[in-house]
């Protein structure tokens, strides 16, 4: 962008609306400190963020004690930043994302065949545009297991839903932007924004184990997205070169076939004992609670769960070397319950030294899906950066 008064004068905009974004409520005088911009040109700039709809005045300031308090202004608490589709296999849940970063969850519903599912998109944002107060601002997020043209919010390849080039914004023909991305790598967006070692870390992957197993590197700081979008794809990596048990992708042998949250549901299921649920996801909690209390069966069915995704873990870490791998996905509590297995294990293979500086945990986000808090950010830094 070529430097002058109109480019600087949105710059200074976009400066000030993601300082109230990222650290909340404050004074205008407190907004010219931080951002070194006279208090002139602040009032200018809040005055047109005003008539944008974009902030609210919320009241006096309780950050001075003494003389005549300011008046603290924040992002508006009602301003729908997206209306997210959080993509599974199986469920699909759907969450409306706020300026102020807060997240309302709304549904779910069975995702279904791509027909159902497009009819069931616009059904719901017919809903919300009657219950919330949408604006020509609001993007439509998309978060996919599968590899996803982010410029063009186009579905690539979905392998286990056997969705292929699939162009979202024909599809749905909104008058809201369309975004769109893998879910792992809005989950790797997600904790590198709202955790602090995350956010510390230059290097960190996303493990996302769910039906399928997806993955999102953040390297020097930025999604690593590849040519063709499938950068972190190790839910396909080979980790059976002989194997006879075909992928959805069409290969063999794929990681994703032997460490998702399938294949140990299956292995106990197979001999006449059901787990409680009604999705792979339910089922493999529950059976993680026969695990802890040391049921044999489901000892042994999680024993080629572990055992691959050591392997996996082992190759993200050759292949990315990370600061940081966090999993989540359908199941939070991987490393909680299994991690001190898997790092035995990883330890008896890997180089020397290379996990002296690699940390490992769970995802810090529980009751809302992380892909869903990165949808939201992706959101509203589209809004921030398109400012006028």
């Amino acid at each position: 962008m070529k430097i002058n008064l109109q480019s600087m004068k949105i710059m200074n905009k976009q400066m000030i609306l993601r300082y109230l974004v990222e650290n909340g409520p404050t004074s205008r005088a407190e907004l010219a400190k931080h951002t070194k911009l006279t208090p002139s040109t602040v009032s200018r700039i809040v005055s047109e963020l005003f008539e944008n709809d974009l902030i609210e005045e919320i009241g006096y300031s309780e950050k001075i004690g003494i003389g005549r308090k300011p008046i603290d202004i924040s992002v508006k608490s009602k301003f729908v930043s997206s209306i997210i589709f959080n993509v599974g296999v199986e469920q699909t849940t759907v969450a409306v994302g706020l300026l102020n970063k807060e997240i309302k969850s709304i549904k779910e519903f069975h995702t279904g065949s791509l027909k159902s599912f497009i009819s069931e998109v616009k059904d719901t944002i017919d809903y919300l545009e009657g219950t919330f107060p949408l604006n020509e601002l609001t993007y439509i997020v998309f978060a996919f297991p599968g590899i996803v043209n982010t410029e063009r919010a186009r579905i690539i390849y979905a392998p286990n839903l056997n969705w292929k080039n699939v162009d979202l914004k024909e599809m749905i023909d909104q008058k809201y932007k369309i975004m769109a991305d893998n879910e792992a790598n809005l989950s790797v967006l997600a904790e590198s924004l709202f955790a602090d070692d995350a956010r510390k870390s230059e290097n960190l992957f996303f493990l996302y184990v769910s039906q399928g197993i997806g993955g999102g590197a953040m390297i020097n700081h930025k999604i690593l997205r590849g040519s063709g979008f499938a950068g972190g794809e190790v839910g396909h990596i080979t980790v059976e070169a002989r194997s006879d048990i075909k992928c959805h992708c069409g290969n063999y042998g794929c990681l994703e076939r032997y460490a998702s949250l399938i294949l140990p549901v299956v292995e106990y299921e197979k001999y006449g004992k059901r787990l409680k649920g009604k999705t792979y996801a339910e089922k493999f909690a529950n059976l993680v609670e026969l695990y802890i209390k040391s049921e044999k069966k489901a000892i042994d069915a999680l024993e080629g769960f572990i055992y691959y995704l050591s392997i996996g873990i082992l190759n993200i870490i050759n292949t990315f070397d990370p600061d940081l791998i966090i999993l989540g996905g359908g199941y939070n509590h991987i490393w909680k319950y299994f991690g001190d297995e898997i790092l035995n294990r990883i330890s008896k293979r890997a180089m020397p030294g290379v996990l002296e500086n690699v940390k490992f945990r769970d995802t810090s986000f529980e009751n809302i899906e992380p892909p869903v808090f990165g949808s939201n950010a992706l959101a509203i830094e589209n809004i921030i950066n398109n400012l006028e």
